[in-house]
Order: C-alpha cells, then structure tokens, then sequence
C-alpha cells in the first residue's frame, strides 16, 4: 500500500521541485545571481574556415589574453563554482599555447570537473598535436575529464561546401580516426544545418551510424560573437518543405538515434521551434553559464548577450552581478526565439507534457480498452457540440502518413464537403506536425488532435461522425486509435463508419479481437477490396459490409484531371520500398533477410537491364518519408550505393507528395510499382506499369485481381530466387504488351 502512495506522490513531488526549479531560474537568480557552473572560452577570434553561417573568419587578429591573463582572471571569485570550461573560437588550434590555457583553467578553477574542446580539423597535423597536448596537461596531469567535438557538416563535398576549404571533410576524418584509433579520447561529430546543407543531413547520419559515431545536430543561429547577423540567407531562412523535412529529422533522431534524453528534449524543442512555437527546453546561460571571449570580455551568453565589460580592466564577479539587466532582457526578448542547442534540466511545463503523454499512452492501448467507461466522469461536457454544422472525426493512422494515406484523407475530406454543406473536420494524429502538413499540402482546413492527450477522446464523444480513415486493419498496437475513438463515439450514441480500409496482415490473436470489436462497433463498414469484405463478414457475421474500393481512387481520379503532360520522359520511375521484416509470415530472420538480399540484387539488375535495353533512365521516388513507417530514402541510399554507384539516374530526394507523385507517374514511359498504393496510382492513372507484390497475395494481389489485371504481377519470391538467365527473361517480356 505504502509503495502505490509513493507512485502516486512521485510525480506531484517531480513537479512541484520542477517549478521551484523554474521559478528560481527565471525570477530569483535574476536579481539574486549564483556563480555560474560553466564557461564557454572563446581562445581567439580568428578562424581558417569560411563558414557560409559564419562572419568569424573575416576577422584580423588583435589582442588575445594570454595563458597568465587567464589565471588571473579566473582568480575571481565569480568563477569559484566552475564546473566545465569549453574551449571555442574561431579556431582555438590555431593558439601555439593551448595546452597553456588549459593548465591556466587546471591550476586556478578549484571545482573544476572537465574540459572540452571544437575544432574544424583544417591542419590535420597540428590539431592532433595541439590536442595531444592538451589531453596530456587536462587527463594526464590534472586528472580531468576531457572530450573532442569535431565540426562535421555534411559528408564529403557537402562539408567542404559549408566550411568553405576544399579537403576539410578528408582531414576532419584524418583527425577523427587518430584520436578513436590511438586514444581513449570520447570524440562527438557536431553538425550545424544551415540553408546549404539542409537535404543533406541524412546523409551525414547514416555515414556516422556506419562508422559508429556519434554526433549532435543543431540549427544555424544568429550569434554575435560569430558577428553573422547579416547571415539571414542561410541561417534560419527555411521555407516550408524544408522546415518539414528538418522536423522530420530531429524526430528520427530523438526516436532512432539519440539515447540521452536530455538531447532528446532539445530535438523536441527544435522541432516545435520549426513550426512556429516557442522554445521549449531551459538553458544553461539564464542561470548557470558564462562567456568569456579572447580580449577577456565577458557575456551572459554567445548568441544574444552584449559584452558586459572587460574582466583584465574590472572584478568578473561585479560585472557579473552589475548588468543584470541584461539578463533579464535577454530572457524576455530572445530566449523563447533562440533556437541554438544548450541543453539544460527539464522544466516544469516539460514534466506535466511529458506526464501527460506517458499517462494517455498508457491508457489508450487495446488491453485497457473495457476501462472505456470510466471516461463518462471525465467527460462531464462530452455532449457538447464542438462547432457548428456537421463535425467529422477522422482517425486512422495519420502521423505517419505515406502519399497513399494522404491521398486517402484528400478523397474522405472530399466525400464530406460534397455530403454536408457546413462541415468541420478534426483529424486524430500520432506525430501532430506531420498531419499539420499533410493537411496543408490538401489544401483544407482541419483540427488535428493529438494520440496522446485527453482530446483524443473528448472529440470522439463530441463530433457527429467518427471515422476510421483508410489503411489496413493489421497486426499493430496502434489499432487502440480506432477501437478507443469508436468505443468512446458509441458512449455517446455517435456515427462510426470503416472508410476504405483493408483487412490484414492479421495473425495475433489481440489484433484479430481488436479488428473485430471495430468492426462490431461500426454503423458502416467500406473496405477496399472483396478479400477484405469476406474475411470481415466471417469474423462478424455482418452482411452488410460492401467493396468501396481504395479511397484513393477518387482523390488520384481528381488530381489527374488537373495535371497535364504533354510527353512521356525516358524515364522507368521505381517506386521501390524496403521489405520489411512484418511480411516474413513463417520464415525465419536469416531465411526473410536471404531472401530479401537476394531479391534486392536481382531487381537492380532488372532494371540495369531493362533500362538498357529500352534507352530509358532508371528514376527513384519515395512515397513514404518519415522514419516510422519507413523512409523510402533511406532504403534508396542504401540500394543505390550498393547496386547503382557510378550509374546514370535520378534520385528524388524531397518529401514525398501526391502531386509529385503524380506528375512522375504521368511524365515516365514505365513505372515499376512496390508500395502498394504506388500501384493504385499508376493503375488508376492508366500508366504503363508493373508491380512488385512484396505482401505475398495480399493487398497489391486483390487489388490487381479485383482490377482485373494480374498480368502485370511480379512474384517477390520468384524474382529473388530467378538465376541471371531469368533476369534476362523477365526484362524481355515486362512491360511487352504495355510499351
């Protein structure tokens, strides 16, 4: 009993010490100042990179402090509590007496615990002896703890672009692999995204993922000791599609990446921070850090701060607690806009978000879903009407949305402005900013509600109609979306209708039941292919579930009508995805991945071969590209550097989108299908296509059979294990009676 008290008050004792925490921060330590923990030093003010991000390097240089200039200074009492000191610049490599000012932080900082240091690496040879230096007078000598950050910001030219110097991604790999190799030195790629290397940081990330590194990733700020306020074409001058590929991003880090959760706060932050919002993480320098620039120059941060005055010429600790107010101002007007990368311990409001999502998760699972009824005391208002007109709830699997999901949503928000004159709509999401998107690509105007909050429910209760919108019934936890909206919907007497979805994968047991009860729950039942319809009326009993079809029909139907092509290109556009391990049915790990390796090298030699043969230019589209779910584009890295090096072909690396998908479907002679809406496209758009069927005489075999059009099937397994002589066949005959 004494234990189940004690969860109860944890989190309540959390949050109360959270806003204490706060409170501190933001309104008592600004009048009443503790001594700061870290500093960031800058060695000197001069670089020899040419960052497009960065002014720095335009600077001549002048008076630096020297390594006694530096003990004295630390002498003050302000800097009594140091607990870190990072060395920066410019370039602090390019400093003969380094190792110098590292002793001066050693022998005069008596809380001191580490020490760290950035470098571009641009003169391999006296970086490594320069941090050699430094590691033997910090580690050796004083017995401190000290790490590397090498600046990496692109791979190859990429970063040799951003960083202005030809050869510097070559010598920063020289110096990365000298300090893993012959040291026990921990060395962290950091990687600042600017306007020029924006499409390129998946790139980055796998490349360190293969060389098992690791590194963070930052947004390009406006920082005044970089002197780049006049850098606004590439430092946060992102337009939409970029915004929403950097969200996407920081979102596959924190989910797939990042183990540290409070960098994964950070990427958090920035991803609100892309879509307008507010910073959302604290930071070090409200509070706890300081500035201490070359000319001995102190500031309360790098970004926003002006100098405060110079600590050779005034005590640290009396400019330090004298300018305040600056501070302050620096709190009001820049904070909540500043989007650089310090890191700092949860805040309160952080806490209650977090606390909030785990609790909703927990409580909206298929398992808990007889606990639906208590909802009737937390939903005291249910019955009320959240607009006026009609009010649709859409859920489904939206946040992870492939172009045939968004397709889907665009014909069912069609199907309800034709039904009713005065529509709402209100669309349940599992990752709120990727349907944000989605629904400005659609053009319409929707609420989107996230999974995991109360709302989820409430609007389930209040709209007139609830929908579960296309997809496949399968085998997934995130079957509690529709089966809780439901649940909750028939509570309060509510419409509910199954709206073009397909049945299947369907294996476990829970999933079977969790379909089943949504099935049973629904006022109408549309599914997308007649399998479908006879698997759902054995597991009910109901007869009166009919075949709608896809509900991307009509939406490609429409978008096809707007959009003209007056030639077809040379083009084979492949609509390819990776063969996830969901459709291995019986087979082993070591047998599917056989297969699928063996299945990868014969369709890369198909379409060598046919595009030789037919004069045509092999061309890669994503229709999926956010990581869950997963990233056509990281599939196609891999398949291309693997099978197409050296080759001619086009690679579409953007986000993927209905239009864009369109178009390359109309503009190419052929198209090679494998997500299965890729062929519904290409079918319903009448194009000269053929299609993988990765699902095994699943959906892409009901479609097509339901079309009438199975000649245009290739067996997965047989293409996997066909000998080269096969390969020959197929590219032969493929396409024959189409072209």
């Amino acid at each position: 009993m004494l234990r189940k008290i004690k969860k109860i008050l944890k989190p309540f004792y959390y949050l109360t010490r959270h806003r204490f925490s706060d409170w501190k921060r933001t309104f008592l330590r600004q009048y009443f100042p503790s001594k700061p923990h870290v500093i960031n030093l800058n060695a000197n003010d001069i670089c020899n990179s040419k960052c497009t991000m960065c002014n720095i390097w335009q600077q001549k240089q002048d008076f630096e402090i020297t390594p006694d200039n530096l003990a004295t200074i630390l002498q003050d009492k302000l800097f009594s509590d140091i607990r870190h000191v990072g060395i920066t610049g410019g370039e602090p490599t390019l400093r003969e007496d380094l190792p110098a000012l590292y002793e001066a932080c050693c022998t005069t900082l008596p809380a001191l615990h580490g020490m760290s240091i950035i470098t571009n690496c641009i003169k391999p040879k006296d970086v490594i002896k320069r941090i050699n230096e430094v590691f033997e007078v910090v580690y050796n000598k004083h017995k401190k703890n000290f790490s590397i950050m090498v600046s990496l910001d692109g791979y190859g030219e990429t970063h040799d672009q951003v960083r202005g110097r030809q050869g510097n991604f070559a010598s920063a790999m020289e110096v990365i692999d000298y300090f893993r190799t012959h040291t026990q030195i921990d060395i962290a790629i950091g990687c600042t995204i600017s306007k020029v290397n924006v499409w390129e940081v998946d790139v980055l990330l796998e490349f360190l993922r293969e060389k098992n590194l690791y590194g963070r990733f930052r947004v390009a700020e406006h920082i005044n000791r970089l002197y780049n306020a006049d850098r606004s074409e590439v430092i946060r001058n992102f337009d939409e599609e970029e915004q929403y590929h950097l969200a996407c991003f920081f979102k596959k880090l924190e989910l797939t990446y990042e183990t540290n959760e409070t960098f994964q706060r950070t990427y958090r932050s920035i991803i609100g921070m892309l879509g307008g919002a507010k910073r959302k993480i604290a930071c070090p320098y409200q509070a706890q850090g300081v500035v201490l620039d070359s000319r001995g120059d102190i500031h309360y941060c790098a970004p926003k701060s002006k100098k405060l005055g110079n600590t050779l010429k005034e005590s640290a600790l009396r400019l330090f607690k004298g300018n305040l107010s600056e501070r302050r101002r620096i709190l009001k007007e820049n904070c909540d806009s500043c989007i650089h990368d310090y890191h700092a311990p949860i805040t309160y409001q952080e806490q209650l978000d977090k606390y909030k999502s785990i609790f909703w998760k927990e409580w909206f699972t298929i398992q808990n879903i007889s606990k639906a009824k208590y909802l009737n005391f937390l939903l005291p208002f249910a019955s009320k009407r959240v607009g006026k007109g009609k009010n649709v709830y859409i859920v489904g699997w939206y946040g992870t949305e492939t172009v045939g999901d968004k397709a889907i949503l665009g014909q069912i928000l069609d199907f309800y402005k034709e039904k009713y004159t005065d529509v709402n709509f209100y669309i349940a999401s599992l990752y709120p900013f990727i349907t944000e998107k989605t629904i400005r690509e659609l053009e319409v105007e929707s609420t989107v509600v996230p999974c995991d909050a109360f709302d989820f429910a409430r609007f389930a209760a209040q709209c007139d109609e609830i929908v579960m919108g296309g997809g496949p019934l399968m085998d997934m936890e995130a079957l509690a979306v529709p089966l809780w909206a439901f649940k909750v919907a028939k509570m309060y007497r509510k419409k509910t209708v199954v709206f073009g979805c397909g049945l299947g994968p369907l294996h476990g047991e829970k999933y079977i039941d969790a379909v089943k009860q949504i099935l049973l729950l629904s006022d109408e039942i549309k599914l997308r292919d007649n399998k479908s319809v006879l698997y759902a009326q054995e597991l009910t009993g109901r007869q009166d579930i009919i075949n709608s079809g896809d509900g991307a029909f009509a939406y490609v139907t429409k978008l096809d009508k707007q959009i003209s092509v007056t030639e077809r290109k040379p083009i084979l556009a492949c609509f390819l995805r990776e063969w996830s391990t969901e459709y291995k049915g019986d087979l082993s790990e070591t047998a599917f991945l056989d297969i699928r390796d063996k299945f990868e090298a014969n369709i890369a030699l198909l379409i060598k071969q046919f595009c030789q043969e037919k004069g045509v230019k092999p061309a890669f589209y994503p229709m999926h590209t956010f990581t869950v779910g997963g990233d056509d584009r990281e599939f196609y890295r891999r398949f291309i550097k693997k099978y197409f090096e050296g080759e001619d072909y086009f690679f579409y690396t953007k986000n993927a989108q209905v239009r864009t998908t369109i178009e390359a479907m109309k503009t190419a002679q052929y198209n090679l299908c494998m997500r299965f809406h890729s062929v519904l496209f290409a079918h319903t758009l009448k194009t000269n296509f053929m299609a993988i069927d990765y699902t095994q005489g699943g959906k892409i075999h009901n479609f097509l059979s339901d079309n009438h059009d199975l000649d245009r099937l290739l067996d997965l397994k047989m293409l996997a294990q066909a000998t080269p002589e096969d390969i020959q066949k197929f590219t032969a005959s493929i396409f024959k009676s189409r072209s």
